[in-house]
């Protein structure tokens, strides 16, 4: 190796000093530094390379831990749901044969309900047909019993008029011969009177036991039947309508309030007394007796006590006898009394 010293000398390097001759030294200095700025360059970038691609790899390590992290999360939650779908399933076939088994126990159940619903229609009709012919037999038996206590209240209640007529013919007899020989028995004759119209109201009142007594009224009859309805009142109710007695007691009386001159109060008093008139033996006199008891209608009379109507009645003819209006003898009776209230009841 020469050197030839100064910036415009010569330098041989020691490798090529058999290849060539030397060379400025500045060459060699330009040629040495930028050897060795190549150098570190290519240190640098192999350096950074290596560290980048390190980072790199740490970075998607990180990840690829991540995912199979997450892959083993989701198998376990897979794990888990195919666990949880499994009992589900369980649960659910259970359940169908739960279900299976009991809709089985229903229709058996089901069967044997209709089984006895049958053996109890079939039974029913048994009992209805039995009970059938007891009654057509009970029927045929209240028939002939009817027909005999007819024949014999009948033939009971002939005899007893042709008993009574009997007795009457011999007391006017006797009244003839007290009159013929004593005048002056007028106060036996007047008794004697008495005591026969007293038979002709116990007559009167026997027909009625033996002889189911008649109403008054029925549904058929005019409405001036009715005691205090007028000929003016009968057209007014005729005019809207209500031709007979059955059909003014069915009537709204606030209808007939509305169309007529009359109150409702008042309506309702002259349905009352139809009511009372339509109960088989209340007579004209009856009905006057019953409304001063206080029995306006049909109803009022069903509510009542025999023996203390019977006391209210008996008060209020002591003093219609004392007034001349009625005799004691048309007094009602409490059989009477008592029939009025089972005929006001049925």
């Amino acid at each position: 190796m020469s050197v030839n010293l100064g910036i415009e000398g010569t330098f041989q390097p020691y490798l090529i000093d058999s290849l060539t001759g030397g060379i400025p030294v500045y060459v060699y200095l330009f040629v040495s530094v930028l050897a060795t700025f190549i150098f570190l360059g290519a240190t640098s970038i192999k350096a950074v390379t290596e560290l980048s691609n390190k980072a790199l790899l740490n970075e998607i390590n990180a990840k690829v831990n991540t995912i199979e992290s997450g892959q083993k999360l989701q198998q376990k939650v897979l794990e888990s749901l195919q666990a949880r779908v499994f009992l589900v399933d369980e649960s659910v076939n259970g359940m169908r044969k739960e279900v299976a088994k009991a809709f089985g126990k229903q229709e058996e159940e089901m069967k044997q309900v209709q089984a006895n619903l049958i053996t109890l229609d079939s039974k029913l009709a048994e009992v209805k047909g039995e009970m059938a012919k007891q009654i057509k037999g009970q029927s045929e038996e209240i028939k002939k019993i009817n027909a005999n206590l007819a024949n014999l209240f009948t033939k009971n209640l002939a005899d007893f008029k042709d008993e009574l007529a009997g007795q009457l013919v011999k007391m006017a007899n006797n009244m003839e011969r007290h009159e013929q020989r004593n005048r002056k028995s007028e106060k036996a004759i007047l008794k004697q009177e008495g005591e026969i119209a007293e038979i002709k109201v116990n007559l009167e009142r026997l027909e009625d036991e033996f002889v189911k007594p008649k109403p008054q009224l029925t549904s058929q009859c005019k409405v001036e039947d009715v005691r205090g309805i007028g000929e003016n009142t009968g057209n007014e109710l005729r005019e809207m309508g209500i031709t007979n007695v059955g059909e003014l007691v069915l009537t709204d009386p606030a209808v007939i309030a509305d169309k007529t001159d009359m109150s409702e109060k008042v309506v309702e008093k002259l349905q009352g007394r139809a009511q009372l008139g339509m109960v088989p033996g209340v007579k004209e006199k009856d009905l006057v007796l019953l409304e001063e008891a206080g029995v306006m209608n049909r109803k009022d009379l069903a509510d009542q006590d025999p023996f203390e109507l019977g006391r209210k009645i008996s008060g209020i003819v002591k003093v219609y006898v004392a007034e001349g209006k009625i005799s004691d003898a048309e007094k009602p009776t409490i059989e009477e009394i008592d029939s009025w209230i089972r005929f006001a009841k049925a």
